[in-house]
């Protein structure tokens, strides 16, 4: 059964508290967000990327021969000139491998895990890796820049499925009109805060599509949406009874790698056999139904936990997160 074979996550070091925008800015429009976690000047989607995926190799049990990377990411560091092939440079001395990079909406994470699935089912004993990573930056005086963080993870994929086994998967598209976007060649996000309801409109499209599926008992939600749909977004997917698992309040929203994130958190407490959705929302919906595999407690035991990655952080003040984040630099642009 092809699925998860181990997994990896990694947060950014710095933290920067919701007061320190209530202190500088008089509110902090993150609703609900207690801390988020940012890069630091010298860090980006890849370096975090290339550090989950070391950890998901260091979990397996023996080495395997990785044919393909699929990396999904919002904010690469480059438009031309392919991000996604430093990782598997950083990572291997093979260079033979497929490498596809996914972006455009905070779907791509989940994508790239969705895609290294298909990478192993469409041939025997492949194994693949699909990273996730994300640090979407807006403009310092925006309020939605509030709620900007960043995290990565990685999942090495194989034909065993011994963390979790590969289910299903799901998707649904729909134009977004005036919420989250970035025209080429700008470095920041734009939103005209046209409140349409999309995401919701999205979360339920994909629950009717499930719903007509049959599923099983869903015991997890391992979401990635922004911070609103989140109150209600089980019901729109029509599982309310399921446990939601989103980090977005300790970490900041991270794109694309906010639900593969929150999928890391759900396998760091899941029990064998528990099913768990993990679901990408924006601009439509992306998701994949995994059942948590016999070999999950055993390989979970080595590396960090979700849990400690997020309370091992360091805090700052507003001018250093100004500063790291190259918001103060008219070398710049002032938006970094």
């Amino acid at each position: 059964m092809v699925g998860i074979e181990s997994y990896g996550a990694a947060l950014p070091t710095l933290r920067l508290p919701a007061t320190a925008y209530v202190e500088a800015w008089g509110a902090c429009a993150a609703r609900g967000m207690k801390q988020k976690a940012f890069c630091a000047y010298d860090e980006d989607p890849v370096t975090l990327g290339i550090e989950a995926a070391r950890q998901a190799l260091g979990r397996l049990p023996a080495s395997v021969e990785i044919g393909a990377l699929f990396f999904g990411v919002t904010t690469p560091p480059f438009e031309e000139k392919p991000s996604a092939a430093t990782l598997p440079t950083a990572l291997f001395e093979n260079s033979a491998m497929r490498v596809t990079e996914i972006t455009g909406s905070p779907q791509a994470g989940v994508q790239a895990l969705v895609s290294a699935v298909e990478y192993c089912m469409a041939g025997k004993g492949r194994y693949a890796l699909g990273v996730a990573a994300d640090a979407p930056s807006g403009p310092a005086d925006a309020s939605y820049e509030h709620a900007l963080g960043a995290a990565a993870v990685a999942f090495v994929v194989g034909p065993d499925g011994g963390v979790a086994s590969f289910e299903n998967s799901f998707s649904v598209t729909r134009e977004t009109f005036g919420s989250r976007f970035r025209r080429h060649g700008d470095d920041t996000l734009s939103d005209l805060e046209l409140r349409t309801r999309d995401n919701l409109a999205s979360a339920q499209a994909l629950g009717a599509e499930m719903a007509a599926s049959k599923l099983g008992k869903v015991k997890r939600l391992a979401l990635g949406a922004d911070a609103g749909l989140m109150r209600g977004v089980g019901k729109a997917l029509r599982l309310p009874e399921a446990e939601t698992d989103a980090l977005w309040s300790m970490i900041g929203d991270a794109g694309s790698a906010s639900a593969p994130f929150a999928l890391a958190a759900a396998l760091d407490v899941a029990r064998a056999g528990e099913i768990i959705l993990c679901a990408g929302i924006g601009s439509g919906a992306t998701a994949a139904l995994l059942a948590a595999g016999k070999e999950l407690s055993k390989r979970r035991r080595k590396g960090a936990k979700v849990a400690n990655l997020i309370a091992g952080g360091k805090m700052v003040d507003y001018v250093t997160y100004l500063k790291h984040r190259r918001m103060l630099s008219s070398r710049f642009g002032g938006n970094g």
